[in-house]
């Protein structure tokens, strides 16, 4: 009896070892996809050598790999999407036969979802909290440019409406992500604690149902919320440049750079100085027709609009304003897209894209305060890695927002644009979900795949 029972100790030892090390292996292959990923988009000639490459999809598997004790084994993982048009995902499955042993082999797939490591990755990112103050606030999101290559640019409807609404704080303290009664359509995150705690009666983390569906009662799915979230807040400076035209401050109606050519730099961009855009109660408005990048040099107050006074950025517009000083937009505030179809006032479906209109908080110290209020759409970007952000009214919020400190209030809804993932070009892919596939079914929807 002892020698049987230290046999099964021994046995059960041996496979929790070689368990651990079919993890190990099925990782590694996840390892050599994205080093094969990030390759080619750092180089787009990269030929992904030794895997084979059908369509969008790539595969390669590894054999005769000796372990210790006889022990031998294999691992092969599929990549699909493997150019990254669309978010690549690496499927690696790793089996481990004993050696001298009748026993079952060890398998261990994982799947791993990629995403682009750009600051704006995510909806709503804050260093310190994200906090929902509102009864009917939502989060959810889509895709602006569906094909990644800006051939075919699509405005936000609840027909292309995703779940992927990300809110995260990279803060350790209780408050780091207050849902409250929110409904956020994707996934919330911290660095440290359980925002479930934070969740209302009435508010929900959930993804869109799954097939037949519908959910079964209840207000968080687990599989939605992390507490391992992580993000860096580097410092953005304005861009450098000799100003050909000072504005000082706007604060009548101004056409940019129509009133002032020859500003227009070899990428393309106009580049102006300006004190600060104060076009509060005056009605009037900054006229954006091309592309534009503002520098305000203003440390206090440099940027703010109320009443029918604000800027509007047409279809063939843009407008990057770098600034240190505080930001209140209210009224109509920042008109980015083009009236069309008739109505008064834009329409969520007449919105430009949201990286058309970007704010960019260069304080370094300090806090930086930014204030979005009324009942107006908004489609743009913010970083601001020292602002306190607030969002108050009940129009629609289209973009991403990252800074020290988020709020919402009122029943404003944010629509987190995807293809900010990929903002500023050339960024290397991460793991965005990590998966272990422990059932049949969840391992059966790849076997076909990898099975070679």
């Amino acid at each position: 009896s002892y020698i049987h029972l230290a046999r099964t100790a021994l046995t059960l030892s041996n496979r929790a070892v070689y368990n651990n090390a079919s993890v190990n292996l099925a990782e590694q292959g996840i390892e050599e996809a994205m080093y094969n990923v990030n390759q080619l988009v750092a180089n787009s000639g990269y030929t992904w050598p030794g895997w084979t490459i059908s369509g969008a999809n790539a595969k390669r598997k590894w054999t005769g790999v000796a372990l210790s004790q006889n022990a031998t084994a294999e691992y092969r993982v599929f990549v699909y999407n493997y150019q990254g048009i669309s978010a690549p995902k690496a499927v690696a499955r790793a089996i481990v036969t004993l050696g001298g042993s009748s026993g079952a082999p060890i398998e261990k797939w994982i799947e791993v979802t990629l995403s682009k490591t750009s600051k704006f990755a995510n909806g709503l990112v804050a260093k310190d909290s994200v906090l929902f103050k509102g009864n009917n606030a939502t989060v959810d999101s889509w895709n602006s440019d569906p094909n990644g290559n800006g051939s075919v640019i699509q405005p936000f409807s609840s027909a292309v409406r995703n779940d992927n609404g990300s809110v995260g704080s990279i803060s350790v303290a209780t408050d780091a992500a207050v849902v409250q009664n929110a409904d956020i359509w994707g996934y919330v995150s911290t660095a440290n604690v359980d925002p479930t705690q934070f969740v209302g009666t009435n508010g929900e983390i959930l993804g869109d149902p799954p097939s037949p569906g519908p959910w079964v009662k209840s207000n968080v799915d687990p599989g939605r919320v992390s507490t391992t979230f992580s993000a860096t807040f580097e410092p953005v400076s304005a861009p450098s440049f000799t100003s050909i035209t000072n504005l000082g401050t706007i604060n009548s109606a101004l056409s940019l750079p129509a009133d002032y050519p020859g500003a227009r730099a070899a990428d393309g961009y106009y580049y102006y100085d300006a004190d600060s855009i104060n076009l509060s109660g005056s009605g009037a408005t900054l006229s954006i027709t091309d592309k534009v990048v503002l520098r305000l040099t203003n440390t206090s107050s440099s940027f703010s609009t109320s009443g029918h006074g604000g800027v509007s950025i047409d279809s063939a517009g843009s407008l990057s304003v770098y600034t240190a000083g505080n930001v209140s937009l209210a009224g109509n505030g920042i008109s980015n897209g083009v009236e069309s179809n008739g109505t008064s006032g834009l329409q969520v479906d007449e919105l430009g894209q949201p990286i058309k209109f970007q704010l960019w908080g260069t304080k370094t110290s300090g806090t930086q305060s930014i204030n979005i209020a009324g009942n107006g759409l908004f489609s743009g970007i913010i970083y601001a890695p020292q602002g306190d952000v607030s969002i108050s009214g009940n129009g629609a919020v289209n973009g991403s927002v990252v800074a020290n400190d988020i709020t919402l209030s009122g029943n404003a809804q944010f629509h987190y644009d995807e293809s900010l993932a990929n903002f500023g070009g050339g960024n290397p892919f991460r793991i965005g979900k990590w998966k272990e596939l422990t059932t049949a079914s969840d391992r059966n929807a790849y076997m076909s795949d990898l099975t070679f």
